[in-house]
């Protein structure tokens, strides 16, 4: 009897040595296997120029002769710079305003990064007028690429825009964007994005950050829009809504994590 009670015991010993083994070679559920890459978007905009004309809903002013473009702008405190290439208006989805209201011959600018560093984020409070001003707010775009942004509160009417004076400007740059892409994997479908821990590793909190773009080469929006994974557990795998993520207009341009420490 001991030696059969023995057996059995060791039996089961075996039993969740080799569960424990398994889990650790490759713990994702069998139905998420698949999401070992960070979904892309062969669309998305390259380095290199933008093409004014192929921009949706953008026309751009060639005949403005109140300020000379390409106008360079930079930040001496920070050391960042970017050029405003066009103006003109612009018709169609708001993404930069308080609410994605749909403007109509709005006050665009397309700004370009000219260096080879990433534009974290800028603020750019724009003179168009005598004692008016507005302000765009460009973020995360790579480096030599475009972004077509739009006035970050009350839209203006292109009509209105009489100058272009950018005083003290702010202007960050990082060295890159980052991208965990030998930890998680991440797809899209059904308006959510499904996040997988491909590791053994609590990841703490995922940022899955994206940004939209257009025909053209160029971003459509200064903002980068966000959504989080809490608390992402070994080989665990989270749907997060992602309401302005598009398979066809988006591109996710940054995946990080950050854990709490005590």
């Amino acid at each position: 009897m001991k030696k059969f009670r023995f057996s059995t015991i060791l039996f089961l010993v075996l039993l969740v040595v080799l569960s424990a083994l398994f889990t650790g070679c490759g713990g994702v559920d069998e139905e998420y296997e698949y999401n070992d890459k960070i979904v892309t978007n062969e669309k998305a905009p390259v380095e290199g120029d933008a093409n004014l004309t192929a921009i949706s809903g953008f026309v751009a002013d060639e005949e403005h002769k109140f300020v000379e473009l390409p106008l360079t702008v930079t930040d001496e405190t920070n050391s960042g710079t970017l050029e405003i290439v066009a103006i003109g208006k612009y018709t169609g989805p708001n993404c930069d305003g308080v609410e994605k209201e749909e403007l109509k011959d709005a006050f665009a600018i397309l700004v370009k990064n000219p260096t080879d560093k990433v534009l974290s984020v800028a603020s750019l409070e724009i003179t168009y007028d005598k004692g008016k001003t507005c302000s765009f707010n460009p973020s995360n775009i790579p480096a030599k690429q475009s972004a077509l942004v739009f006035v970050n509160s009350d839209a203006v009417e292109y009509k209105n825009v009489k100058k272009l004076e950018c005083a003290d400007p702010f202007i960050l740059m990082s060295d890159s964007l980052p991208m965990i892409e030998d930890k998680v994997g991440v797809d899209f479908k059904d308006g959510q994005f499904i996040i997988t821990n491909r590791t053994d590793e609590a990841l703490g909190d995922v940022y899955v950050r994206y940004k939209n773009f257009s025909d053209g080469n160029a971003y459509l929006g200064g903002i980068t829009y966000s959504e989080v994974a809490l608390d992402v557990q070994p080989y665990e795998t989270q749907l997060i809504d992602a309401p302005d993520y598009s398979e066809t207009n988006s591109i996710i341009i940054a995946v990080e994590n950050f854990k709490i420490t005590e």
